[in-house]
């Protein structure tokens, strides 16, 4: 019988409701139960067992009449039920006809442990799509292979993971690639204190994947913060989507694994070569708003803040600490973290000024000085919290014979509800009374304060990105057809180059609303003499041809030239280039261009990831741009804002806003011109490489100026 052309594709909201019941299930069926010690059979049903599970556990086993004292049944289709979740821990060669008997009792879902599939061999790859097309048929969710488990920590509870490590319940969703790893982040979020709403180790992913985990957790109410740590992105696209979505609406933090690569990609243009494996990564998670940490422990410094405190309203911090050395440490690490300290009031410095030692130090840092105990810390701490120009604080504490810690860190808390500012304690030194109270207090505390820092910074950039616009994507220019006419001309060229003309390069980048000098392109000495005069000097000569990359790099620019006299010896150099480079005579031409002496060198790019798609950059012009790494990339589409913000990045940024005298330029025509190139790479996606440098930014009220550019093309 055929099937309907529907039934072969999966219905969006039974994906995300079958999804959901794997974390909540009143039916769950171990697949592979065992009694033997050491067994993830035992491991499993042992976890689903302790951890509060309230629905009905069914062991298959085909050799056991019982598992654990709980009745084994020797298939999953001798079970007098309806299944909700399948948890398969049997050999790699049993999983497929396991898969398919799921299937026929339409299963909710199966997380499937059993790991030598696609991390193993091709065979591996296909066995795990196998899965996937008979999953697909009834809407059935698969995680795994080569997975842990999963768990909720909150009513319905479930732990179908083989962890060692009983997890504690609480507000933090995790998403990991990694089952060891996953092992080892509950046993590491239970010393800290920290609390699962979900806990998912996606595996290979045949199926469920980290974009699938962040919309389930980004919907889910007993989930504030989100955790994860991934290898790979199935689809980048989707997972820039769904996460900007999810990032309005709570943090997702993120370690992404996989940053450097073996071997560099060769890249011919300026733009490409300064495109890192990282580039498109991190111009798609700063769009998305998701925060990206280099470690598990920066993760969970992250996730203590993150899941306990408000976020800050600015970038303003307040240090309050006994002693010198850690606060230096930490005002090191703020403006390191681009944060800055706070100014303090003139009534804040008068009401803490009566009550604290003599010798304490009221700048900041306010320093209490080693006798400073938990009546200083009180009128300290309450005092900067009151204060309007303090968005956040950093406290440290290192404990003096003198003082009692615990004292202290009941101030703190005491403080710390009482205010809607973040407060971030550093306590310094073991002190397990603390320690073992860490849970209930509403502030987190670190070892160092450059781990204190590191979060307060997080939580700072994400309140940003949260407070800007959400804005729309607008075309200010409509795709140009006469673009689409030139490309497919030149590719169908039997004499086929990846390099556009000089020509057609102006003609594309017109269309797109970009202004070049006059200019013209001549190829002997006649045809120069006339069009110097028709332009007038001073003029800029340089090489037009495809056969070499950067002219700049073999003397190929000549700039401010004013005399017939040195128009010719210009020329005449051009051409003793050529000749030492072997151009053929046809691609010799030269360009003479109006030359510009004001205005400050940019730089604008595009360049193709094969993930991530176009990304545009902006730099530095000129060739401080591989000099000074000065440069930024954003994914398209730009917005405005993220023009902006690609432009304030630069450490040339500056020099655009008059820099000794010299004038600023236009930035929002600037910023146009961005977003100009952005459209022209969304709409031509045939163009793989493109470089404007220099782009002449003028000042207020002027258009920035093309003085040279190429673009390169694949081949139809």
């Amino acid at each position: 019988m055929i099937k309907k052309f529907e039934e072969f594709f999966m219905d969006e909201e039974a994906q995300l409701e079958n999804l959901e019941i794997m974390f909540s299930p009143e039916t769950v069926a171990v697949v592979g139960a065992s009694s033997r010690e050491g067994s993830i059979g035992k491991a499993i049903l042992q976890n689903l067992l302790q951890f509060g599970f309230e629905g009905t556990i069914y062991p298959v086993n085909s050799r056991a009449k019982s598992v654990m004292g709980i009745r084994a049944y020797p298939k999953m289709k001798d079970i007098p039920d309806t299944i909700d979740l399948a948890v398969i821990v049997v050999p790699s060669k049993y999983v497929l006809d396991i898969i398919k008997e799921a299937a026929e009792l339409k299963v909710k879902g199966a997380v499937i442990i059993t790991a030598g599939f696609r991390e193993i061999s091709e065979e591996g790859i296909e066995m795990e799509n196998k899965f996937k097309e008979i999953a697909d048929t009834v809407n059935m969710r698969l995680i795994g292979p080569n997975c842990m488990g999963i768990l909720q920590g909150h009513k319905p509870f479930l732990n179908a993971t083989f962890s060692p490590q009983s997890p504690i319940s609480g507000r933090i969703g995790f998403i990991s690639q990694s089952g060891a790893l996953g092992v080892v982040v509950i046993d590491y979020a239970t010393q800290l204190g920290l609390g699962f709403s979900k806990f998912v180790s996606l595996g290979n992913k045949a199926d469920v994947n980290g974009t699938d985990m962040i919309r389930n957790l980004g919907n889910d109410p007993n989930t504030d913060v989100i955790l994860a740590y991934l290898e790979s992105f199935s689809d980048p696209w989707h997972f820039s989507e769904v996460a900007q979505a999810t990032s309005r609406k709570k943090p997702i933090i993120l370690v992404k694994s996989g940053r450097t690569a073996a071997g560099a990609r060769a890249a011919s243009s300026h733009t490409g070569a300064l495109a890192s494996v990282e580039t498109a990564l991190e111009a798609t998670l700063n769009t998305s708003g998701v925060i990206r940490v280099a470690s598990v422990e920066d993760l969970f410094s992250c996730a203590a803040a993150f899941s306990k405190l408000p976020l800050p309203n600015g970038p303003n911090v307040a240090v309050v600490t006994n002693a010198g050395g850690p606060s230096t440490l930490a005002v090191d690490s703020l403006i390191a973290q681009g944060l800055q300290l706070a100014k303090f009031s003139d009534e804040t410095i008068e009401n803490i000024r009566p009550n604290v030692a003599a010798e304490a130090s009221l700048n900041n840092p306010i320093d209490l000085i080693a006798s400073g105990g938990p009546e200083q810390y009180r009128i300290a701490l309450n005092g900067v919290l009151e204060d309007e120009n303090v968005d956040s604080v950093i406290l440290i504490f290192v404990p003096p014979l003198i003082v009692n810690t615990l004292e202290v860190a009941k101030v703190i808390e005491e403080c710390v509800t009482s205010h809607n500012k973040p407060v971030l304690g550093v306590i310094m030194g073991r002190n397990e009374l603390v320690e073992n109270r860490a849970l209930t207090y509403h502030f987190p505390m670190y070892a160092f304060p450059e781990s204190a820092v590191l979060a307060l910074r997080a939580m700072t950039v994400y309140s940003n990105w949260r407070k800007s616009p959400i804005e729309e994507i607008e075309d200010i220019i409509p795709p140009s057809v006469e673009t689409d006419k030139i490309i497919e001309r030149a590719q169908q060229s039997e004499d086929f180059v990846d390099y556009l003309s000089q020509e057609d390069v102006e003609i594309i980048l017109k269309e797109y609303g970009f202004k070049f000098p006059k200019s013209k392109i001549v190829s002997d000495g006649m045809g120069l003499i006339k069009a110097f005069k028709e332009i007038d000097s001073p003029v800029v000569l340089k090489m037009a041809t495809k056969s070499i990359t950067h002219k700049t790099d073999k003397g190929g620019v000549m700039v401010d030239v004013r005399t017939e006299d040195e128009l010719l010896k210009a020329f005449d150099k051009i051409h003793k280039i050529y000749d030492m480079e072997s151009v053929p005579d046809n691609d010799r031409a030269v360009l003479i261009q109006k030359y510009y002496a004001g205005g400050v060198e940019m730089a604008l790019g595009v360049t193709v990831d094969v993930q991530f798609g176009p990304l545009i950059m902006v730099g530095s012009g000129g060739v401080l741009i591989e000099v000074l790494d000065d440069v930024s990339f954003g994914r398209v589409p730009i917005t405005q804002t993220r023009a902006r913000n690609m432009i304030r990045k630069l450490k040339g940024y500056p020099l655009l806003l008059g820099y000794r005298g010299d004038n600023p330029v236009d930035l929002q025509k600037l910023e146009r011109a961005v977003i100009q190139l952005s459209e022209l790479a969304s709409d031509h996606r045939d163009i793989i490489e493109l470089d404007i440098n220099p782009l002449l930014a003028l000042e207020i009220g002027d258009e920035p100026v093309v003085l040279d550019a190429r673009i390169r093309i694949k081949k139809s």
